[in-house]
C-alpha cells in the first residue's frame, strides 16, 4: 500500500520534524519587511494564507491530542509538514516582493484557502470510520480514502517543492552576479577578495 510503503519514508525522511511539531502550538509568520516593500494586495493575500494556516494547525494539533492510530498520525504530521513549509515560504523576501497576482503566491494560497483544508476535513470524517465497532467494509474504505488524502497531500507537496527550488534558484543567480561583479571590480590580484581561493 502507498500508504504504508510512505510511512517508513516518513520515519526515516520526517523523524526529525516529527520531534519539533509534536504537541508544538501554531507559530505567527512575521512578514518582517516594511510596509512600503510589500505590495498591498500581497500583504492581504499572505496575512490571509497565514490566517488560514494558523486555523488548519490547530485543527491538527487537536486530532493529535485524540491519540489517534498510528496510520492517522502519518497523515496529520504530512499535513502539518506542509503547513510548516507554506509558512517558510510566506517568510521570504522574494515571495513578499511579488505581486499578489503572481503564480506561485496563488498557488500557496489556494493551498492554504481550499486545498489543505479539504483534505483536513476529509481525514476528520475518516478517523471516525477507523475505530474496531464500525463495519470491516467501512473500515476498508476508510484506510482507501486514507491513502486518497496521501496521495493528494504527496502532489502538494511536490508543488512546494518546485516554489522552494526557484527561490532557492533565484538566491543563486544573484549571488553568482554578486560574485561575478566582485571579481571585476577586483580584478588586480592584490585586492581580489577571491584570491588564492
Amino acid at each position: 500500500m502507498p500508504l504504508a510503503a510512505g510511512a517508513g519514508v516518513a520515519l526515516v525522511v520526517g523523524g526529525g520534524t516529527g520531534l519539533l511539531l509534536r504537541n508544538r502550538p501554531p507559530q505567527s509568520v512575521r512578514l518582517n519587511r516594511a510596509a512600503g516593500e510589500i505590495p498591498a494586495g500581497t500583504r492581504a493575500t499572505l496575512e490571509k494564507i497565514v490566517k488560514d494556516s494558523r486555523s488548519q494547525r490547530r485543527r491538527l494539533h487537536r486530532m493529535r491530542r485524540r491519540a489517534p492510530s498510528p496510520v492517522v498520525r502519518q497523515v496529520l504530521h504530512r499535513t502539518e509538514t506542509l503547513l510548516v513549509r507554506i509558512d517558510a515560504l510566506l517568510g521570504s523576501a522574494s515571495l513578499q516582493s511579488r505581486r499578489s497576482s503572481d503564480g506561485d503566491v496563488m498557488v500557496l494560497e489556494g493551498m492554504a484557502d481550499r486545498y489543505i483544508p479539504e483534505l483536513v476535513d476529509a481525514l476528520e470524517t475518516t478517523t471516525g470510520f477507523l475505530s474496531p465497532t464500525t463495519t470491516a467494509a467501512a473500515r476498508d474504505k476508510a484506510v482507501a480514502n486514507l491513502e486518497s488524502i496521501d496521495e493528494q497531500l504527496t502532489v502538494l507537496s511536490e508543488g512546494i517543492d518546485r516554489i522552494e527550488e526557484d527561490i532557492v534558484s533565484g538566491v543563486t543567480r544573484t549571488l553568482d552576479v554578486h560574485s561575478e561583479f566582485l571579481r571585476t571590480r577586483f580584478a588586480d590580484g592584490r585586492d581580489d577578495p577571491f584570491a588564492g581561493r
